[in-house]
């Protein structure tokens, strides 16, 4: 800025700056304070049905663990009636039974003894009779019950273990459970189902079958007492919904937009410069001019110089701070709006301007062509040439003025000074001659 720099400009670039900082600082603090609207939290309604459907599963454990215990019972006793094995009789034990051998062992007897008998016990270590035939049909038959508790509750372990933790007076029973439902089924074969009901005899007949229905029951209490929490968190649970995301990241479109009403400033900020250097450049020569006798040339100079409208783009910078602003308060979620309204604002502030200055026209000419001559203080007085000038033809002059060559132009602005000069003399000397007291002129 120097003193070529209009007032008015001055004043224009100051206002425009303020609205600039105001609005683009309630922007951004709209914009980085906003929150997505509340709705019900989907994490909590996806955990509340994930546990309802822990439920059905539970039960079903529950009720495999029930009857487990009921199962074994009757699959030990169906053993029996099917003449199999017992598990905790060893195999290729013989029977052995005793005798009792009562032959007289008195031998020969000498006079008057009493005849003794000696009793001799035998062990009869012939092998048992055969045993019958153990009705294969019946053994597994009574034994496939069992096998299917058992493949439902070896997969019941891994989630009564995980809500109600590893006990260990269960284990046996579930690792027994476990090699049980790992038996392969058995073909149509007797002999294959045979082998399959004694493996599940010997793994089932004396497992603490009570200690795993327990702890499944226990489970099923525990699912449903978290079913229950979680299906009353997620009737109350609410959470922000995530801001949309545009063609910008939100940090690059706030940037963007603040960038371009900075631009916008740094715009209107040079041309203040550049057209007050251009002033100083147009008028500073022609200093010259009036001690070289043309006075005339310094004056028109002047007066086209103050016909210019101000320079400085604030409409601009006004447009884009109140288009920023109006697109943060309206649509503050989406970012990329407010770039947008920054370039509308841009584009509408420039039209707002040149309509503003073609409203005012020539009205501030006058005031203009003054402040001017306050800096370079022409030889001719502008006040002189523009009291030449009728009011309301100021751009009618304008024009005239600009049409003009250099040198007519300066000869037009004398004449117009001298005439001015004229009539105020001759004004002057037709109030002397009014005043009483003193004689008329001439």
């Amino acid at each position: 800025m120097n003193e070529y720099t209009r007032r008015e400009e001055v004043r224009a670039t100051f206002i425009a700056s303020a609205i600039l900082v105001l609005c683009i600082a309630a922007a951004v603090l709209r914009l980085v304070t906003v929150e997505g609207r509340l709705v019900p939290d989907p994490g909590a309604r996806r955990q509340a049905e994930d546990s309802e459907a822990r439920i059905a599963p539970a039960r079903a454990c529950a009720l495999a663990g029930e009857k487990l215990i009921s199962e074994i019972e009757v699959f030990k006793k169906l053993a029996k009636s099917a003449r199999m094995p017992d598990p905790a009789e060893k195999p290729g034990a013989i029977k052995q039974l005793d005798a009792v051998d009562t032959r007289d062992t008195r031998g020969t007897r000498g006079p008057g003894e009493t005849p003794v008998t000696r009793t001799r016990t035998l062990r009869n270590t012939l092998p048992p009779p055969k045993p019958k035939e153990p009705d294969k049909q019946l053994a597994w038959a009574s034994a496939q019950p069992l096998y299917k508790q058992a493949k439902v509750l070896a997969g019941c372990r891994d989630a009564t273990d995980a809500i109600l933790g590893a006990r260990v007076s269960a284990i046996p029973a579930w690792d027994a459970i476990a090699k049980a439902a790992a038996i392969a089924p058995p073909g149509a074969a007797e002999g294959e189902q045979f082998e399959a009901a004694k493996q599940l005899l010997s793994l089932l007949a004396e497992i603490p079958a009570d200690k795993v229905a327990q702890a499944t029951k226990d489970a099923e209490a525990a699912f449903k007492a978290t079913a229950e929490r979680d299906r009353e968190r997620a009737n109350t649970a609410m959470v922000r919904e995530p801001l949309p995301q545009g063609v910008f990241s939100r940090r690059v479109a706030v940037s963007v937009g603040v960038g371009l009403t900075v631009c916008a400033l740094l715009i209107s900020y040079l041309g203040v410069r550049a057209a007050s250097m251009r002033r100083l450049a147009t008028l500073l020569p022609l200093r010259d001019a009036v001690r070289s006798g043309r006075p005339g040339m310094q004056a028109a100079e002047i007066l086209k110089t103050a016909a210019a409208h101000n320079s400085g783009e604030p409409g601009i910078v006004i447009g884009a701070a109140i288009g920023g602003l109006s697109a943060a308060l309206l649509a503050p979620k989406d970012a990329d709006l407010f770039v947008a309204g920054v370039m509308a604002g841009l584009l509408i502030g420039l039209g707002a301007q040149w309509a503003f200055r073609l409203a005012i026209g020539a009205s501030r000419w006058r005031a203009r062509a003054t402040e001017l001559a306050e800096v370079e203080k022409p030889a001719i007085p502008i006040v002189l040439a523009l009291s030449g000038v009728k009011p309301g033809l100021e751009p009618e002059f304008i024009q005239f003025l600009r049409s003009l060559p250099p040198a007519d132009a300066a000869a037009a602005v004398e004449k117009l000074a001298s005439q001015a000069e004229e009539r105020i003399l001759a004004a002057a000397d037709a109030g002397t001659a009014l005043t009483p007291g003193r004689p008329p002129p001439g």
